[in-house]
């Protein structure tokens, strides 16, 4: 989903949207959905299956640098250190 796309289907001009939707959630629209990306990253490093690139591509980026900026930028931590401290391990047999 894009700014634009958004823009066209609710027929604002970009402004308007961007003015709109900043009132109504205190972000911009690219802040909101950068924020949607590191939540949906997050999760999935939790769950530990994939690696940190595959992560990346899965949620939208296709810049290392740029991903792990705006990871660290929502959850103070760079995604490798996120998945050590969440990662869920599997209780071994007793």
């Amino acid at each position: 989903m894009t700014v634009e796309a958004l823009c066209e289907r609710f027929n604002l001009v970009r402004r308007t949207m961007e003015r709109r939707f900043k009132k109504a959630t205190s972000n911009t629209v690219v802040e909101y959905i950068q924020r949607v990306k590191v939540e949906g990253a997050k999760r999935e490093l939790e769950n530990g299956h994939k690696s940190v690139y595959e992560i990346m591509f899965d949620v939208g980026y296709t810049d290392t640098n740029a991903f792990r900026n705006v990871f660290r930028k929502y959850s103070g931590m760079s995604p490798a250190d996120y998945r050590m401290k969440h990662v869920r391990v599997a209780a071994a047999p007793l």
